[in-house]
């Protein structure tokens, strides 16, 4: 027979209690963990997967008609031969872009092809009557650069574009061999805040502005050829350390400027065929240090223009066949020039020099002039007669250029030669101590007059003097005369 139960003790009870206590308040603690874990992960959604380090990018090969894909870093485009409708964009770093018989046109409002991720390049491509703004500063373009820095472009060929090129906020941008043709409406290429840009062989014809850079230091151009532009054919402001080479700046309406920036260098280049009022083949204004080597400055209406430039060095450059080789000008409150001119070579201009600076620094030395006294007893090369390569009419000239109209006259000729051979008739002491020679071109030597001419020269220095005496004798025409 089962034994009856017995009641449990007061001491038995709450051990019992405290049990199902803990038992529910640990049940609680895991439910509430587990929702809040679920919770988590339906609001964060499942964790990507790891990238596949050993993914290679992709090549995507285009015929015309194909859409414009979507790319990942260092992706590679193949572009079969044939016309393709634009814009299109690369916002993807290191991608690689083979178009070797690609044509893009359009669109008509905008740039063709917009790159806009580092170390992008694109090789072969033809652009085509793309985009309708020609602005100066933000124009359509066959190509837009921004961001991109290191990006290279070889082989472009742009034609029926406001802009070839427009580069900004993009470093170290490599352009080989561009082939741009544009009306005379925005820039060939321009260039804002692209420091160590580099254009080799590139070609620009029409256009504004062949060239031009802002606010971009240690810029590279090399046998670049920049024709008929409206303005300029090269334009460079507020940069340091511009490096021009082997290049052609030619028939443009204003002609090459170099301004407000420091340490230019110039080696071997030709500006020529600038020609009207305010032509001028190299403008060098407010700079400090900049050297013009070697080259040719011909067939301008001045051939090198100075205006408040310090430092400035022109050695072993020909100016030939100019209005004023030369010209040194001062702008109202700015530094005066300094220059020193060294083993150039003068040939067929009207004025070889003019000074409109009356404290500019302008020293020569060893310079080739045309009109340069032949007397050379030693045979070395060099005159025995210092040279005066400028005149008062060159000066008064060079301000009011209508009276170069009178600059081979007789007149001016003669007063010319009476200046070279008199001293004190001297409006200006600059001369090349030590002149070299260049052959007989038919112009007049103005420092070695003929029989007639120093006949003429002494009569009129002669004449000079005795008025000068009369006058001092003289009493005035107002004053009373003793009797």
């Amino acid at each position: 027979m089962r034994a009856p139960m017995r009641a449990a003790g007061p001491q038995h009870l709450a051990t019992r209690f405290a049990t199902v206590q803990l038992t529910v308040v640990l049940g609680v603690l895991l439910w509430l963990l587990a929702a809040g874990g679920a919770g988590a992960a339906s609001a964060q959604g499942a964790l990507p997967p790891a990238p596949d380090a050993t993914a290679t990018p992709a090549l995507h090969q285009l015929r015309p008609g194909d859409p414009w894909p979507t790319l990942a870093a260092g992706d590679r485009v193949r572009l079969a031969p044939g016309r393709y409708a634009g814009p299109w964009e690369i916002d993807a770093a290191g991608v690689r872009v083979e178009a070797a018989g690609a044509e893009l046109r359009g669109p008509a409002n905008g740039s063709a092809l917009i790159l806009a991720a580092p170390g992008i390049e694109v090789r072969g491509l033809a652009v085509r009557d793309a985009g309708a703004d020609p602005d100066l500063y933000a124009p359509d373009a066959a190509a837009w650069l921004v961001g991109c820095d290191g990006c290279r472009l070889t082989d472009l060929d742009a034609a029926g574009t406001p802009a070839g090129l427009r580069i900004e906020d993009s470093s170290d941008v490599r352009i080989v061999r561009a082939r741009l043709r544009g009306a005379p409406g925005g820039p060939g290429v321009t260039a804002y805040h692209a420091d160590r840009l580099a254009l080799d062989d590139v070609r620009v014809d029409g256009f504004l502005d062949g060239l031009y850079v802002e606010r971009s230091d240690d810029v590279r151009i090399d046998g670049a050829v920049v024709g008929g532009a409206r303005r300029y054919g090269l334009h460079v402001m507020f940069s340091a350390g511009l490096r021009v080479r082997d290049s052609v700046v030619r028939d443009g309406g204003v002609g090459s400027a170099v301004m407000y920036g420091r340490d230019a260098l110039l080696e071997r280049n030709r500006f020529e065929g600038h020609e009207g009022p305010l032509a001028y083949g190299l403008l060098v204004q407010e700079m400090a240090g900049t050297i013009v080597r070697g080259g040719t400055l011909r067939g301008n209406t001045v051939g090198a223009m100075v205006v408040s430039a310090s430092d400035v060095r022109l050695e072993g450059v020909e100016i030939s066949r100019s209005g004023t080789g030369l010209l040194v000008r001062r702008t109202p409150d700015a530094a005066t020039s300094a220059v020193r001119l060294h083993g150039n070579r003068f040939v067929g201009n009207v004025a070889d020099v003019a000074v409109d600076d009356p404290d500019a620094s302008v020293a020569l030395e060893g310079n080739a002039f045309d009109a340069a006294s032949p007397l050379d007893r030693d045979g070395d090369g060099v005159s025995d007669v210092a040279y005066l390569p400028t005149s008062s009419f060159a000066l008064l000239a060079s301000r009011t250029p209508d009276l170069s109209l009178f600059a081979l006259s007789p007149g001016v000729t003669l007063w010319q030669a009476a200046e070279a051979s008199v001293p004190a008739l001297r409006m200006a002491t600059l001369n090349d101590p030590a002149p070299r020679l260049v052959a007989a071109t038919g112009r007049r030597r103005a420092s070695g007059p003929g029989v007639a001419t120093s006949l003429a020269v002494v009569a009129i220095a002669a004449g000079i003097a005795a008025a000068s005496a009369l006058a001092g004798r003289r009493p005035p025409r107002s004053a009373e005369v003793p009797t």
